[in-house]
């Protein structure tokens, strides 16, 4: 269960006032989200996302452009929501594969349910939990889900986008031997996260205030059906260049799976049996 006032505690060693805890645990939903977790605490993790799903009335469907062989994979994505587009990605990987790994920010630690899916990293992916960071990549059967940019996306030159892709996927997938399978989520979160970070960088702030929002951003969407594309699995030894241009050739793959968007179903529909 979320106690707001202990893990700001454990980070921060600041301890809120409740003049201020309250409007935040608020903003924070913490109350309906101790009732789900607290109503799915008995479930597996995957049984716990569906319960999720249904709670928010949320759906995905997949489209895949190229069969997934059996193989061991580190799946990147963009990260349109910030925590939406994780567990359904994790859900998706779960219906072939019943040894996945999200690696995610530690604070998702919180969220009991789900803990054995979750690889957990400090702020921005500086410090890996090593040792079951390190287990994860070299285990046989496991297969790993990452967001490279280490954050949801933001408003950048005119449209909705990850901010620079951090490279350690890149080098952790040659060291560990693994293809990289690349992944486009299609969507938005409100207008309002998008002006605040556009003020927040206009004032020249560092504190990222945005972020306080996105749980908030989560409740508002409800109701929504995303659209996701499996790339074709793409094997480092073929490719040119250092890590930062690696990095950049999978994210430019990753958004170039957009094109595929409008002709999802048939893409689906047509090899669908052939993949998971």
């Amino acid at each position: 269960m979320l106690n707001l006032r202990e893990i700001i505690g454990q980070r921060t060693k600041y301890n809120l006032p409740k003049w201020l805890l309250h409007p935040l645990e608020r903003l924070l939903h913490i109350e309906e989200i101790n009732n789900i977790i607290s109503a799915g605490q008995d479930l597996v993790p995957q049984e716990f996302l569906r319960y999720v799903f249904r709670w928010f009335d949320v759906s995905y469907d997949v489209a895949h452009t190229a069969p997934i062989d059996d193989h061991r994979y580190i799946f990147v994505a963009n990260h349109p929501f910030g925590a939406l587009d994780g567990m359904m990605l994790a859900d998706m990987l779960l219906r072939r594969w019943s040894d996945v790994g999200v690696i995610v920010n530690d604070l998702l630690m919180h969220i009991e349910p789900l803990r054995e899916l979750w690889i957990p990293v400090n702020k921005y992916g500086r410090q890996h939990s090593a040792e079951l960071y390190h287990q994860s990549m070299r285990s046989a059967t496991k297969q790993l889900l990452t967001f490279p940019a280490g954050m949801c996306s933001r408003w950048v030159d005119g449209r909705v986008a990850d901010l620079r892709w951090r490279t350690r996927f890149v080098k952790d997938a040659e060291y560990y031997n693994r293809l990289i399978v690349p992944i486009y989520v299609d969507g938005t979160l409100s207008s309002r996260f998008y002006n605040i970070y556009k003020v927040r960088r206009a004032l020249g702030l560092s504190v990222n205030v945005e972020l306080l929002l996105l749980v908030d951003e989560l409740f508002r969407q409800r109701g929504t059906r995303v659209k996701i594309v499996v790339g074709r699995a793409l094997d480092l030894r073929s490719m040119r260049g250092g890590v930062t241009e690696c990095a950049t050739l999978i994210r430019n793959e990753v958004y170039a799976l957009r094109r595929f968007i409008p002709q999802q179903q048939a893409i689906h529909s047509a090899i669908a049996d052939k993949i998971w």
